[in-house]
């Protein structure tokens, strides 16, 4: 304490000398600031802070705190990289708090472009990023749903409500027929990712490589875009968050179908019309005018869906920064509309990045999730389609339970479907979906020199899948079990070199990788259980039947990268990679794959640099070639089918004994399925960056198609692959983002993306057409779609309708068999109808219009989204209009009489693939409407959101089903085939819900 003293006088007396030489001047008072500086997540250690017109200055520390001496006249300048500049008078402020605000300006945005990144100024190829800001105010449950309408060129599509269902997802177009046409996932930099198994909380960014400049580095694989996904690091102080949310789902609308009354009048008028006995009296009809009979639409469809998500994080750093860290866990629990039907998930993940010195740099990331399905309507593998196919067509006059309490399994009346009670089999049957994945990440990075770095990353990933199903809508009950393990693994070594000569920016990055994946699986069925019992009694069955397959494949691959950029100017990127694949023969399993592409930015011209609103203006273009492997791995062999029925036959002339048929013919000469691919593109910014615009048109012809080419039955039948055929894709992208409004309490920023895309077949091969893969599930044995020469993916085969045989036209209608009233169809000169190509499923154009507001704590999310140009075969409408399955739509109220010549059919042969059920799919739906209120420092809370939100509020269009986005595939999954060739195809698919969340999202 007496040192302290002592000091003090000594500073006092030499103060007091100091200004008695400046002869006694008059000087301010000096005084001690203290504060935080923060930014929207929180701390911002290492901000500077300096009085201005003085050297004085200091830095924040690792929670953002910061002292400085300063008189009450000075002004503070607060500067970090990538924010405003924030100037601040001190006053008589003994405290100051500043948030920094980011500077769009000065922020240089980086860019994941496949094994490095690039900052987005100097990208060339078309990339499309989306970043968790844009989506973090919807409550999510699947990462597609954050990129639908958010990215142009990238088309998303939800099949189905099902929990758990299939999202599909496309980049600018199709381009293979029997192929799949998923987009390549890349998490982190490892290959094969799965989108549905992604934790939506858990990401930074998503990028997309849309033309084959960009997706070239991934050669064989890229053929379809790719999908790069950046998971998040942790930074600054330690951070613990929490987000919980619930969601009521409900069914937007029902289909009118008869009442059980007016139902049994128009079944008696059908039977009356071809002299048949009436089905129901007078007295029973009177019943079910009181009753109302059973609406099995809404018995199967009744149930509010309710959905839980719980999201846990923690993430942050150490206090020198070099060792970061990122965990989460997510649990989410759906119910379905549907009854019995539901989606349970658990997800946890660990991102542990550590700087070990100067020149090494480590990380590691693991998760692992468990995704349960229950009851998925596409397993039940009906004839008739679908549940929903079959609650719209079951008899209305039969009661769900018997007077007993048992169920009425089939109509009492024998109308109607005629299938199992839907209900029934809902209540009673169990299928079961279990899939474990667990992926590892390790990667590491080593600067050899200043300009030099070797970068390693292996991943591996290990799926387990289990599917136990017990069905009772047999005539007895049958169990299936089918397990599968796939493992995979992959080692990419990089070389990643740069430099910079005066105006010259060189860089170049070489890649020696390998990849395997292998895959093993086995099943039983027990088909007809004397003894009902649940799954676990399969021993109960009266035949058994028993698989299992195995195969496995590897990838090794040469890439070599170059980019070269002149004075900020003009940038220019060329890629080639080579892929060797052992799904293919050794003279045919190397593929080459280069690409180029060239940018030039007009930024430093004087026009621009001296400009205030167009600040940025570049061209861009690119050519480049990718490929597609994606063939069963030992299709170029000959197979057989080992047991089962079709393989086992009586030798002896008693039980079969299981043999061996052929089951594929093979191909010796396959080879890479190639895509080559031009882009143009121009790139505009507004006031230094605060708004962009994005416009590209290309072209993509995708050749040597990997095609199933059926065989003639006199050769034995099936299908074998062949590299033949040619599919084009040509459309425009657009894009325009940014910063509408931004003031200290309101901003509003905006993201509105456009897209067009036109498919066409140009070449199949030498033939005109091959039939579709969608069977009609009307018992026709028809195929409801069809791929043509000429025309895009997606075409619909049916009759054309023309109305109804008129009075006037009994004559003619007789010579076919008809009678005034019968449905009329085209027919050729011969008088057989006419099937033809009738409409297309496959969307033109789509867009996406996302905005945030928000004012001072309130926040507010509006998304809508519109698809235009395609066609809905809505063959649910053709069942219900019957009369094979007997009239159940309201339709038929004003049906053709003698008296009232309507075109709505009476009777006679009524074709539900045709074009009466072809109905124009366009729509526009509020994706997402949510509301948000923000509470900060409330304690050892740093801060609280609470927020309700909508998903699908409204839906305009005039599709007269659930909704026009579902797709139905075929009723025999071994017939499912391509999805895109029969898109549009909705035979009773899970409708999409309207959602209503409330939630809470905790930040400690």
């Amino acid at each position: 304490m007496k040192n302290r003293i002592l000091n003090l006088l000594k500073g006092s007396v030499l103060m007091g000398l100091f200004l008695t030489l400046l002869g006694f001047q008059e000087i301010q008072a000096q005084q001690r600031i203290t504060g935080t500086v923060n930014d929207a997540l929180g701390p911002v250690p290492g901000a500077n802070i300096v009085v201005q017109g003085t050297t004085n200055g200091v830095t924040t520390d690792f929670d953002g705190n910061y002292s400085i001496e300063a008189s009450s006249g000075d002004v503070l300048v607060f500067t970090y990289l990538g924010y405003a500049t924030q100037t601040i008078t001190v006053g008589n402020q003994t405290t100051i708090n500043v948030t920094l605000v980011e500077d769009a300006s000065k922020l240089e945005e980086v860019v994941v472009i496949g094994y490095g990144t690039a900052k987005k100024s100097d990208v060339v190829g078309s990339v499309s990023q989306v970043t968790s800001k844009s989506f973090e105010n919807q409550p999510l449950t699947r990462t597609e749903d954050a990129l639908q309408g958010r990215a142009s060129g990238v088309k998303v599509t939800r099949n189905s409500g099902q929990p758990g269902g299939e999202i599909k997802v496309r980049i600018r177009g199709v381009n293979s027929i029997t192929g799949n046409n998923s987009p390549l996932v890349v998490v982190d930099g490892v290959i094969g990712g799965d989108l549905s198994s992604i934790n939506p909380n858990d990401i930074a960014s998503m990028e997309v490589l849309k033309d084959a400049s960009a997706t070239a580095i991934y050669g064989s694989r890229g053929s379809n875009g790719v999908i790069l996904v950046s998971t998040k690091k942790g930074k600054g102080k330690g951070k613990i968050s929490v987000d919980y949310f619930i969601s009521s789902d409900h069914v937007r609308k029902y289909i009118p179908t008869l009442g059980a009354a007016d139902f049994a009048r128009i079944e008696n008028s059908s039977r009356a019309r071809v002299n048949s006995p009436a089905v129901y009296t007078n007295e029973e009809i009177a019943a079910l005018e009181a009753n109302g009979g059973t609406n099995y639409q809404k018995e199967l469809l009744g149930q509010n869906g309710l959905t839980q998500n719980l999201q846990l994080s923690a993430s942050g750093a150490s206090e020198d920064g070099k060792i970061n860290y990122f965990l989460s866990g997510n649990y989410v629990n759906q119910k379905g509309m549907v009854i019995e039907t539901g989606y349970e998930k658990y997800s946890v993940r660990a991102n542990v990045n550590a700087e070990i010195n100067d020149r090494l740099n480590v990380g590691v990331k693991i998760s692992a999730v468990r995704a349960k399905t229950e009851n998925n309507l596409d397993q039940f593998n009906l004839f008739e389609g679908r549940k929903i196919f079959q609650a719209l067509t079951w008899d209305p006059t039969t009661p769900i339970y018997n007077e007993n309490g048992g169920y009425n399994l089939y109509s009492t009346k024998s109308v109607a479907s005629g299938t199992y009670n839907p209900i029934a089999d809902m209540l009673e049957s169990d299928l079961q979906n279990v899939n474990d994945r667990i992926d590892v990440n390790f990667n590491t990075d080593y600067s050899i020199t200043d300009k030099l770095k070797y970068s390693l990353i292996v991943g591996a990933n290990s799926i387990n899948t289990a599917q136990q199903n017990y069905i009772v809508s047999q005539t007895l009950p049958d169990a299936t079990y089918s397990g599968a393990k796939t493992t995979s693994f992959q080692v990419s070594n990089i070389l990643t070199w740069a430099n910079t000569y005066g105006k010259h920016d060189i860089s170049a990055t070489g890649l020696y990788e390998f990849s395997q994946n292998e895959y093993s699986q086995n099943g039983y069925k027990s088909t007809d259980y004397i003894v009902p019992g649940n799954y676990y009694l399969a021993e109960l069955g009266q035949s058994f039947n028993a698989w299992n397959n195995y195969n496995k494949s590897d990838i090794q691959s040469l890439m070599a990268r170059a980019a070269y950029v002149y004075d900020k100017s003009l940038f220019l990127t060329a890629t080639v990679r080579m892929d060797q694949s052992s799904r293919f023969r050794k003279a045919q399993n190397t593929g080459y794959f280069p690409s180029v592409a060239l940018k030039y930015s007009f930024k430093q011209m004087d026009f621009l640099s001296n400009g205030d609103f167009l600040t940025d203006f570049a061209i861009r273009g690119g050519w480049g070639q990718v490929g597609n492997q994606n063939i069963a791995p030992y299709a170029t062999y000959p197979s057989s089918q080992i047991g089962g029925t079709d393989a086992s036959y009586p030798y002896s002339g008693g039980t079969p004994s299981p043999g061996a048929i052929p089951d594929g013919y093979g191909n010796e000469d396959l080879t890479w399925e190639t895509t080559t691919q031009i882009n143009a593109g121009l790139d505009f910014a507004f006031w230094n960056g605060r708004a962009s615009l994005s416009i590209d048109g290309y072209k993509k012809n995708t050749t040597d198609l990997l095609l199933d080419v059926p065989v003639p039955g006199t050769n034995g039948g099936g299908v074998i692959p062949q590299n033949i055929g040619e599919v084009e894709n040509y459309g425009v992208d657009f894009s325009l983002g940014g910063g509408i409004v931004s003031t200290d309490n309101f901003n509003w920023d905006s993201n509105f993306n456009f897209s067009y895309v036109q498919n066409k077949v140009v070449d199949l091969g030498g033939v005109d057409f091959i039939q579709g893969s969608f069977e009609a599930t009307d018992g026709t044995q028809q195929y409801w779609n069809i791929i043509e020469k000429g025309r895009s993916l997606g075409q619909f085969l049916g009759a054309t309708f023309l109305g109804t045989w008129k009075t006037a036209e009994a004559t003619e209608a007789a010579e076919f068999g008809r009678a005034p009233g019968d449905p009329k169809y085209l027919r050729d000169e011969s008088g057989d109808i006419v099937y033809r190509p009738i409409g297309n499923g496959t969307p033109t154009t789509f867009w996406g219009f996302n905005n945030t507001f928000t004012y001072k704590n309130w926040d507010l999310n509006l998304f809508i989204q519109g698809v235009h140009g395609f066609d809905v075969y809505n063959t649910m409408r053709g069942t219900i209009n019957g009369p094979a399955k007997s009239f159940m739509s309201p339709d038929q109220l004003n049906q053709w009489t003698p008296e009232n010549e309507t075109d709505i059919p009476a009777g006679g042969q009524s074709i539900i693939g045709s074009s009466r059920f072809v109905e124009d799919g366009s729509f526009i739906r509020l994706q997402n409407l949510a509301i948000g209120y923000t509470l900060r420092d409330i304690g050892a809370i740093e801060s609280l959101r609470i927020y309700a939100s909508g998903q699908n509020l409204f839906l305009i269009t005039d599709y007269q089903g659930y909704d026009p986005e579902l797709t139905s595939v075929a009723a025999d999954p071994a017939e499912r085939g391509n999805g895109d060739v029969a898109a549009g195809i909705d035979a009773g698919a899970f409708p999409n819900p309207l959602t209503i969340s409330l939630g809470l999202k905790f930040n400690f």
